[in-house]
């Protein structure tokens, strides 16, 4: 059990041993470069994602380092490895230009990332952020047993080149699995076509590869790393499974994904509405999906409800700013480790845009109810057996209060505080002993003119003996808290209800679709 306590500068100042030098991260040496690490810094946010890192050739050497990838993201158990090339168009037949393109923005990409690969698994401890290796990579590689790479090669500079061809205005790659390896660029190839992409190593692992507009699409709708790396998983499956025969682009394929939802409440790719995939040869997804789910009124509605949860990605951002800024702040008898204070934050982060709603609902409520009452505390536990059920969160306000000038002032208050937030933590894992972990946020309510800080803290679930029992009940009730305690589930729906009389897509799991259905039929009646 430990805390990652941060403040805000601006208000506190700190004490010159408390300060630690900050994480400088490149932001990328071209205009695409910086692009891709803007897009890594908004989807998958700054302290897990890594602009041109680099591998020192020579250990012990200093100065040789060699661009290990475009950009590196790690938030265990993932590894995302992107590789980007820009590529200009050749003004050459189409056929000898797409051949020429192709190996240089697709296969030394992917030669790039089998690279890149090989070098983490092998010497992880020999990765920097500087070119010079002086800045070692400061985040703890997953254990390889449960590491999960993703891999994706970002190709630009064909995408004029593939509207004209395919005459539309999005104009990303078709995409067609039985092309493999050279034959995606020969045109004696029986399955060959140009600007459609199959399966570059069909006996290796799957690289992923996405032009400019085909990566901002996925990017706009999976905007978190569990959204974006889930995608990539089934995608990959999906692909290889045989059923899919082609697909007219990227965003057509996102949108067969994003309206479809299995057996787990999980976004999949599931067979045809009344279908079973033991009875499809195979099938075909064309154009007019995307189009007709960003019409849609519950996708609409779901945009909407969205715009409240990036009060989460905020929060998050609160305490990894400080840590990246070497600010972080912790209370007399703590010490501070980055790697230990990551793994509160990482939790956070994990969280899918879905649950980010209803995370951030809780920490605006209690922001607002704190203003009236000296404390308050709001658990948000999953439903048991759902995804992530063995972790909870919780959010809790504390008011300075003006007897506490008179007890120390308002270090005493943050000391007082982290009590408090010790004490809810270890007492919500040994209500809940099927959590393994909870993680909780103590703030002092907004506008109260005393302060501005938040403390995080993360328990892990434990043994508890008899006399930690007797402890922790003799805590709780010298603080007056867990009487009475009430958690809030995660509810609601990710696409909400909204009568669609239009006919756009339908959305939700088959049982909520042919509910969803037979409404509309009524109507039109």
């Amino acid at each position: 059990m430990w805390g990652a306590m941060v403040r805000k500068p601006a208000n506190i100042p700190h004490d010159a041993d408390q300060l630690r030098p900050p994480i400088v991260r490149s932001k990328g040496s071209t205009p695409s470069e910086r692009y891709l690490a803007h897009l890594g810094d908004r989807t998958f946010l700054n302290l897990w994602s890594y602009p041109n890192p680099y591998r020192e050739q020579k250990q012990g050497g200093r100065g040789d380092g060699k661009e290990l990838c475009d950009l590196l993201v790690v938030c265990d158990p993932h590894v995302i490895v992107f590789s980007e090339k820009a590529i200009v168009w050749p003004d050459r037949d189409i056929d000898v230009a797409w051949g020429r393109w192709f190996r240089k923005a697709v296969l030394e990409a992917a030669n790039q990332l089998k690279g890149a690969e090989r070098w983490i698994n092998e010497f992880p401890e020999r990765i920097f952020l500087d070119k010079d290796c002086n800045t070692p990579f400061p985040l703890q590689l997953p254990d390889k047993d449960r590491r999960r790479f993703h891999r994706v090669v970002v190709a630009r500079g064909a995408a004029q080149a593939c509207r004209k061809h395919f005459g539309e205005d999005i104009g990303t790659f078709m995409i067609k699995p039985v092309i493999t390896g050279l034959d995606h660029c020969n045109p004696k190839a029986a399955e060959y076509s140009p600007f459609t992409i199959g399966d570059l190593d069909p006996s290796g692992d799957y690289v992923h590869v996405f032009d400019e507009t085909a990566l901002d699409v996925v990017i706009s709708e999976l905007d978190t790393i569990t959204d974006f790396t889930d995608y990539l998983d089934k995608r990959a499956s999906f692909l290889r499974s045989g059923r899919v025969l082609w697909c007219h682009g990227e965003e057509e394929l996102l949108a067969y994904y994003a309206v479809r939802i299995n057996e787990a409440g999980d976004h999949d790719f599931t067979p045809p509405e009344g279908e079973d995939w033991t009875n499809i040869d195979g099938i075909a997804i064309g154009r007019g999906g995307y189009e007709a789910l960003r019409k849609n009124p519950r996708y609409l509605a779901k945009k909407q409800e969205d715009s409240i949860s990036y009060a989460w990605d905020r929060l998050i951002e609160v305490f990894t700013r400080h840590m990246m800024g070497g600010t972080s702040i912790v209370l007399p008898g703590h010490s501070y480790s980055l790697l230990e204070s990551e793994v509160a934050v990482r939790y956070m982060a994990l969280q899918s845009r879905f649950l980010r709603r209803g995370l951030s609902k809780a920490l605006l409520d209690a922001l607002e109810m704190g203003k009236t009452t000296d404390k308050f505390f709001r658990l948000i536990l999953p439903s048991e057996g759902s995804k992530g059920s063995e972790t909870a969160f919780f959010i809790m306000t504390l008011k300075y209060l003006d007897f506490m000038d008179r007890e120390g002032g308002y270090a005493r208050y943050r000391q007082y505080r982290a009590f408090f937030l010790k004490t809810y933590a270890q007492a919500v894992l040994m209500k809940y002993p099927r959590l393994a972990r909870v993680i909780g946020i103590a703030m002092e309510p907004p506008n109260q003119g005393r302060g501005s800080s938040e403390d995080i803290i993360y328990g892990a679930q434990h043994d508890w003996s008899d006399e930690d029992r007797r402890q922790l009940q003799d805590d709780c009730d010298a603080l007056g808290i867990m009487n009475g305690l009430k958690e809030r589930p995660y509810t609601g729906d990710e696409f909400p209800h909204v009568a669609d009389r239009r006919g756009g897509a339908v959305v939700g799991n088959r049982k909520q679709r042919r509910a969803q259905a037979a409404m509309m039929r009524r109507e039109k009646r």
